[in-house]
């Protein structure tokens, strides 16, 4: 209990901190405002006063939160004084870098960042928590307990131990707070060894005007809920932290063992000495509320100079007068003049540079926002091209650029807290999801611990990924897949999933018809190759059957030449020539007809 009673003495004191310093009013105030709530109360004298809202605060804010998130982030770790691709902390690092990825998925990151910045446009500060929720499991071939979970803490659940300091690990100690059933809280305190005796200690309180919110403030049951307070702090070097709530220790001191605290602090605009920022709304109310009072006076002079007050005379007119069409009024004339009877009031005219003032206050409030026509597209872009939009967006985003650098900080502190919760909480193996070069999914075995020691750095890459840059990225394709630099399947594989959300059926599809175009070639180039073999066969058979013909006919010309070479000889070497074998008189022959072809 003395323990729980510093925490509290540690919350009223931050409490009080922010009571001072108005938070709490200028808060409340601002979310009223953006959600729309931008009149008073109306009275008896102001319940027929016109009360348009014309919510330029939610305008720019959701403008300025969506340009800011406009980019996509890549979180890239590397290993320290690393250079070979080879190494085993090289492996390390682009496994960190593509499950950081996953873990963007999984926590809902996007989402996160998108409530953190309307947080923070609103009432200057967006805080990020993470913590390591135990009761969830998973995993089908290698089964794990416990995962990397986030919220978004609002600045008036949030009390720093120096408010004057802004960076979040110098900290002496950060407080959370938040609301919870009280059945809820004694079950926690009950699983946590808090004896049943202090665990009925625990009661619902109606500490709820603290809340600053309007809905925050109005509960179901006002003892129905409790306060509870969650320190964390460091102790030689590692962060422990411990909850209480009714002034009783719910959570006992806890070893983390991590070396950062699991809370990131982002200013929307920086104020000196001071870790809560400022948001725009602050600036915007007074030009919200001069907007929407010239455009009620407009629109009341607009009523009373089309449905103008009537002047009735009860001394001649006996009945009541209604707005009935054609209606006819019985008038008790005793002079015979009736026309001041029943008359009309004219009202007084409005000036006409109301008019032109509305949309002067109107273009000045966004052009100092930094939500111009040329930031919001409200320009004619008909006549402009991709490149020229995309151009005069990004010159009017100029005020954006530090609020977009102290984001990228935001990110990169959380891609910090994240490895190091790996490092601590993933200490068993585990199969998880990251995706590869090529953008398909593989299953890499991952733990934390084993790769505690390994000292990593981590830089945040920024990617375009606006609508514009989209349709310049689609204007590049399409230049390069005309000039032919490029093929089908290269064009589909690099366009935008968001512009063609069907690419990846209509790649298997071209791959398919590629396989079967190359199976076709195939079967045509073999069927040639027969063919061409046949021809030469025939070819070949043919000229065989040219020179078997040849011999032929230089078989059947034969004797006639014997006989001729035969006659010329003397007729004693005719007769010893017949008296030779076969054999013997072919040779000679063949001789004779060799030494005789060339006189030939």
């Amino acid at each position: 209990m003395a323990e729980a009673s510093i925490i509290d003495k540690q919350y009223t004191e931050g409490l009080q901190y922010k009571k001072q310093m108005g938070y709490l009013t200028k808060w409340a105030e601002a979310e009223r405002f953006k959600a729309g709530d931008q009149w008073a109360k109306p009275t008896e004298k102001t319940k027929n006063l016109p009360r348009p809202v014309l919510n330029i605060i939610k305008q720019i804010e959701n403008h300025k939160t969506s340009s800011v998130m406009n980019e996509n982030i890549k979180m890239i770790f590397s290993a320290s004084e690393v250079a070979d691709e080879d190494s085993p902390e090289f492996e390390t690092a682009d496994l960190y870098t593509r499950y950081a990825d996953t873990t963007w998925e999984e926590v809902k990151q996007q989402e996160l960042n998108e409530e953190a910045l309307e947080c923070a446009s609103n009432v200057g500060t967006g805080i990020w928590h993470y913590y390591y929720d135990a009761t969830k499991s998973g995993g089908n071939k290698l089964k794990y307990q416990g995962k990397i979970c986030g919220e978004i803490i609002d600045p008036v659940s949030y009390f720093p131990g120096n408010p004057q300091n802004r960076n979040v690990q110098q900290q002496p100690y950060n407080i959370i707070t938040y609301r919870d059933l009280v059945s809820t809280v004694r079950e926690e305190a009950k699983n946590n060894g808090v004896s049943p005796e202090f665990v009925s200690m625990i009661k619902g309180d109606s500490d709820t005007q603290d809340q600053a919110y309007d809905l925050a403030k109005k509960e179901l049951n006002q003892s129905d809920k409790v306060t509870v307070l969650v320190k964390y702090w460091k102790e030689n070097g590692t962060v422990h932290f411990t909850k209480v709530a009714s002034g009783m220790v719910i959570k006992q001191k806890t070893n983390t063992r991590l070396k950062l605290y699991p809370l990131i602090v982002m200013q929307w605009e920086r104020r000196k000495q001071s870790i809560f920022g400022k948001g725009d709304t602050e600036e915007l109310i007074p030009n919200q509320k001069s907007l929407n009072f010239i455009i009620a006076m407009q629109i009341l002079s607009s009523q009373l100079t089309g449905f103008p007050k009537v002047i009735v005379d009860k001394s001649q007119v006996q009945h009541q007068i209604t707005n009935t069409p054609g209606e006819v009024i019985n008038v008790n004339s005793q002079n015979g003049n009736v026309g001041n009877a029943v008359q009309y009031m004219n009202p007084a005219n409005i000036a006409a540079s109301s008019f032109n003032l509305v949309d002067s206050l109107l273009s000045k409030t966004k052009e100092i926002a930094g939500a111009n026509e040329s930031a919001l597209g409200e320009q004619a872009g008909g006549q402009l091209n991709a490149s020229a939009i995309m151009m005069l967006q990004k010159a009017a985003s100029v005020p954006l650029e530090s609020i977009k650098r102290r984001f990228y900080q935001a990110m990169e502190d959380v891609g910090n807290v994240w490895a190091d919760m790996w490092r601590v909480y993933y200490n068993t193996d585990r199969l998880v999801t990251v995706k590869t070069n090529e953008g398909k999914l593989e299953s890499r075995v991952f733990n934390g611990e084993r790769n505690k020691d390994i000292d990593m750095t981590l830089k945040v890459d920024i990617g375009a990924s606006s609508s514009y840059s989209e349709t310049l990225m689609m204007t590049s394709l399409d230049k390069l897949f005309d000039m032919q630099q490029i093929t089908l399947e290269q064009y589909l594989q690099y366009a935008p999933n968001n512009v063609i959300p069907f690419k990846d059926r209509l790649l298997k599809s071209i791959q398919q018809q590629q396989e079967e175009q190359a199976q076709q070639q195939v079967m045509m180039e073999e069927q040639q190759m027969k063919e061409q073999e046949m021809a030469n066969q025939q070819q070949q058979e043919e000229q065989m059957m040219m020179e078997q013909q040849a011999k032929e006919d230089e078989k059947a010309n034969q004797p006639h030449l014997f006989d001729q070479i035969l006659a010329q000889l003397p007729k004693h070497e005719q007769e010893a020539f017949r008296k030779l074998t076969p054999r013997e008189q072919n040779a000679i022959m063949n001789q004779l007809m060799s030494e005789t072809a060339p006189q030939e």
